[in-house]
């Protein structure tokens, strides 16, 4: 039976005509697997395009766009698969046999193409195939096809093109694949056999096909678990393994053999993989699944699920289900899992080298990916690694400049900006080659590079480094280094110190700690300039050139000299008495502060101060914003010691007034998003540093109230005049006329308003404590 034979004239007319070649209903995808796992990913207009009958009928006219459009996206150097669908659905709408062939080429080197783009291209190919050598290059791609994801589609259109038994392998593969959810199919080849009678493929079929020899009950069962489960996946919107586990529970309380359990579940997972063939945890599940133990008393038996599992052409084994995964989307998990997986099956190194390299050429425009793949294959090297063979030793530092001088040449300073290749190298020459000498030369190039030694967390780990390996040898020296150059976060590393010195030193060693530490606090640091990022790429370089020696046993690998290590020399122990000179400060840090303000210890009547600024605040911006209060004298923003905004600022007014009308109106106002909050100045005590003098707690002062006093007054003047019209309005005489029965409501009435208002406000104007007590005055 030939692709090209009478029944599908039409397909060959629309070849020869030019016409755009359309899905018959039988291979719509609308009923397929594919189409959910399409629409979870991010080129769904494209599939939704690429069968559109109304786009193709209306592009077709247009066949030099589509040429351009096809030759661009083929040029391109890099194509993620949204391209890829791209480039197919414009070929297919080109109808030129010779562009679609090119498509799925490029498409099958870079990922698994989509069952529903192996329909259409197979609807072309088998339109074009006439000769006997044609129908062995069909039915290689038909193979191919559906070596790809689960598509029941996929199987019936190849189904119906056999309408013999010739080639007898296609027919095994997709009987072991689809005969226990489709039935027909094996009715139909049996159907065949009785008319040929063909026993060596009758053989093979019972051999290999699990269900060949089930009954009508057992297939009826298990046909009914199939459709259940399709129902719960398409109505399912977001994959979990509690899907495919319940349905693994049903599958075994089945009563059929453990083959047809086994292939049961393997249409679950394909199923499964059809609808989310990028979900790594997914693919997991399914090799785990595999890996398991048939007799879970017996976890070292070798037999296993896959064993039992007759596999067509969408194999089963661990090996090659992590290679579909690959193939289909490489993630950072399933490049884990490989590394393993050739580990547990003894690849040698070359194997392995080999498969990554592969691996590598996929990814390389994902650098997170590529770092975490090369950590993890540099953590293999060093687990097969034999520490007494120098030959190997060698090879394993080559190897880790390698991939350090690599991942910097490719993505400059983005790639691994924790220094986690480095890292590792120097960890593994402390703790495996027991070389701490060359595993602070590494250290001394990791801070070399710019913005390293501001880093905490790398001081912290290098110290931990010669603690655990190198028996604290260079702990003080490192600790003292760090005090130096880190321009913030240092009180963590002075607390260090000094434990460490009262664990490990002496009576003079801790008092020198107390004394440098005291000095290195009380300088005025000066934090070093901030490490700018780039994306520019090239090998990064250190901020000083590093000395490096022709050790030949290294084989290539660049390391210092251990005369040049992280602390190249030994700081001098301050004496007891001596008082180092602090470092000049920058003449240009100086010159930003500004110095128009004078510290305060009382109420500033006249400045205002402000808080929760946005962090791009601006003088200009604050001025702005208050400038229709008051005239302005000045404008303060407020900075940390690295030139950071601390997100407060204060503003002086020349009127008290002024100060007070900014209170009234701008608390609460939004700058850069954010709500500020204002209130008259009221700075803390200055506090006064004594070196070596016990610090003396001060009390915590009371929040500065926001309320305007002018307000708190003339709301006093008013409630006392309300409650002094409301006793004179109760005293009441005998004949209803107004009698006043107290001596000091006739001296308050017989006094001038100006002095009973004067009297008032000193007696009464009490300021609320706080806001809320202010809200519940004026009953807001």
């Amino acid at each position: 039976a030939g692709g090209g034979g009478s029944g599908d004239e039409q397909d060959d007319e629309n070849i020869v005509n030019e016409q755009p070649i359309e899905i018959s209903s039988d291979s719509s995808i609308n009923d397929s697997g594919s189409e959910a796992h399409i629409e979870s990913d991010s080129e769904v207009s494209i599939v939704e395009d690429s069968v559109s009958d109304d786009s193709d009928a209306s592009d077709s006219h247009n066949d030099e766009r589509l040429q351009d459009e096809f030759s661009t996206i083929m040029a391109m150097p890099f194509k993620e698969h949204k391209l890829y669908m791209q480039l197919c659905h414009t070929a297919f709408k080109l109808n030129a046999f010779e562009n679609i062939n090119v498509a799925i080429s490029a498409f099958e080197k870079y990922s698994t193409i989509p069952a529903h783009i192996w329909l259409r291209y197979l609807k072309t190919l088998k339109a074009v195939t006439q000769t006997p050598e044609e129908h062995v290059v069909y039915y290689g791609k038909c193979a191919t096809a559906l070596s790809s994801y689960y598509d029941e589609n996929l199987a019936e259109f190849v189904v119906k093109d056999l309408q013999g038994l010739q080639p007898k392998e296609l027919w095994t593969k997709v009987i072991c694949d689809y005969g226990i959810m489709r039935v027909d199919f094996i009715s139909k080849l049996r159907q065949l056999l009785e008319t040929a009678e063909d026993k060596d493929l009758s053989q093979s079929l019972s051999e290999q096909c699990a269900t060949w020899n089930c009954s009508d009950e057992e297939q009826q069962d298990m046909a009914q678990i199939i459709a259940d489960f399709k129902i719960k996946l398409k109505e399912s919107n977001e994959q979990s393994s509690w899907l495919q586990e319940m349905f693994l529970l049903r599958i075994d309380a089945l009563n059929v053999s453990k083959r047809c359990k086994l292939t049961l579940a393997k249409v679950i997972y394909e199923l499964s993989l059809a609808k989310w063939a990028h979900n790594s945890d997914l693919w997991l599940d399914y090799i785990a699944y595999m890996q398991t133990p048939l007799n879970k008393e017996e976890p070292n038996n070798n037999e296993q699920h896959y064993t039992l599992v007759n596999d067509g052409y969408l194999k089963t084994k661990p090996m090659e289900l992590i290679r579909r995964g690959l193939l289909s989307k490489p993630s950072v998990k399933l490049n884990h899992k490989f590394v393993q997986m050739m580990e547990q099956h003894d690849f040698s190194l070359e194997k392995v080298d080999e498969e990554l390299g592969q691996l590598f050429a996929r990814i390389e425009h994902y650098m997170d990916m590529t770092v975490e793949l090369q950590l993890d294959y540099l953590a293999y090297r060093v687990r097969i690694i034999n520490a007494s063979d120098e030959q190997q030793v060698t090879a394993l530092r080559s190897t880790f400049r390698h991939v350090w001088d690599r991942l910097s040449e490719q993505y400059g300073e983005m790639a691994d900006t924790s220094y986690e290749v480095l890292q590792l190298w120097a960890l593994v020459e402390y703790a495996k080659l027991n070389s701490p000498l060359e595993g602070a030369a590494i250290w001394s190039e990791i801070f070399s590079y710019p913005g390293s030694s501001d880093r905490v967390d790398l001081w912290l780990a290098c110290a931990q480094m010669d603690a655990e390996y190198n028996g604290g040898r260079k702990i003080r020296s490192l600790l003292q280094q760090a005090l130096r150059s880190l321009p913030i976060s240092v009180m963590g590393i002075s607390d260090l110190y000094r434990r460490y010195e009262r664990c490990f030193g002496n009576y003079e060693t801790i008092s020198q700690c107390q004394v440098y530490c005291t000095q290195i606090l009380e300088s005025d640091h000066v934090p070093a300039p901030q490490r700018t990022t780039t994306f520019a790429q090239g090998r990064r370089q250190p901020t000083q050139q590093l000395q490096k020696t022709a050790n030949k046993n290294h084989a290539g690998a660049v390391i210092q000299s251990p005369k040049k290590l992280l602390l190249k020399k030994d700081l001098p122990a301050p004496k007891k008495q001596q008082q180092q000179p602090s470092p000049p400060v920058k003449k240009e840090i100086l010159e930003t502060k500004t110095v128009n303000f004078k510290y305060s210890t009382q109420l500033e009547t006249n400045k205002i101060f402000i808080k929760n600024l946005h962090a791009a605040c601006t003088q200009e911006e604050l001025s702005k914003a208050f400038q229709g209060y008051g005239n302005i004298k000045d404008v303060r923003l407020v900075f940390k010691n690295n030139q950071r905004f601390k997100g407060f600022a204060y503003i002086e007014f020349e009127r008290p007034e002024e100060a007070q009308k900014a209170v009234e109106g701008a608390n609460g106002l939004k700058l850069g998003g954010l709500s500020i909050v204002v209130a008259i100045s009221n700075p803390p005590p200055r506090p006064t540093v004594t070196p070596n003098a016990p610090r003396v707690g001060e009390k915590r002062r009371m929040p500065t109230t926001l309320i305007p006093t002018k307000l708190v007054i003339l709301e006093s003047k008013r409630r006392k005049k309300l409650e002094m019209d409301e006793a004179t309005s109760t005293s009441m005489d005998a004949n209803g006329k107004a009698s006043s029965t107290n001596d000091d409501v006739d001296d308050a009435n017989s006094k001038p308003q100006t002095q009973l208002e004067e009297e008032t406000t000193s007696k009464e104007a009490v300021p609320p404590k706080s806001n809320d007590d202010f809200r519940k005055l004026f009953n807001i």
